[in-house]
């Protein structure tokens, strides 16, 4: 599963840069008054897999998805907002876990690369409901979060996404643990 999702990433940049560069004339920019064409409200999906690692455990890799809506005010600064869960668990051995829920609160820096491309970094908290069978329970967890991502416009105001993030560590009865995830998505501005 890792490995299609890493392959699908390099394939999705691959194409859609491909894409950006014969879409001359969209993405951001400003038009003739110099206003910034980017500013506005954006709605996306994205769905990814969150890499799990307790003291003692290999790591487990469920996978998430999630709905984002935002706000970008200028062409370096957003802020968003996200909550999705769990599609499907993961096992090492005997030990089973998955995320039934998360949400979190970001800001969103931004550095635009050329029209069509721009790198990003986020900042801000996650909330996660982990799902363990040893015992038999769920956790709610919330903490610090940052990442890095890139994202490009295509054709139609779409925009593609991928990122990386440290969502969550904490301790679970005594076992220190990380969460970190790595998703793709798209998003529209409305």
């Amino acid at each position: 599963m890792r490995k299609s999702i890493a392959t699908l990433v390099l394939g999705l940049t691959g194409i859609m840069s491909t894409v950006a560069m014969a879409a001359n004339g969209y993405g951001y920019g400003s038009d003739s008054s110099g206003d910034y064409l980017g500013n506005g409200f954006y709605v996306g999906a994205s769905a990814g897999e969150v890499f799990y690692k307790e003291s003692g455990l290999g790591t487990m890799v469920p996978t998430v998805a999630f709905a984002q809506i935002g706000e970008q005010f200028n062409p370096y600064v957003a802020v968003e907002g996200r909550v999705g869960g769990g599609v499907s668990g993961d096992d090492w051995a005997y030990f089973h876990v998955d995320m039934p829920f998360m949400y979190g609160g970001y800001v969103k820096g931004i550095l635009p690369v050329t029209p069509w491309f721009s790198g990003y970094a986020i900042a801000g908290v996650t909330g996660l409901q982990i799902h363990r069978n040893y015992p038999n329970f769920n956790s709610s967890n919330a903490g610090f979060t940052f990442g890095a991502g890139a994202e490009m416009t295509i054709f139609g105001g779409a925009i593609v996404h991928a990122e990386f993030a440290q969502i969550d560590q904490g301790n679970n009865d005594g076992y220190h643990f990380t969460a970190d995830q790595l998703a793709v998505g798209v998003s529209w501005r409305l």
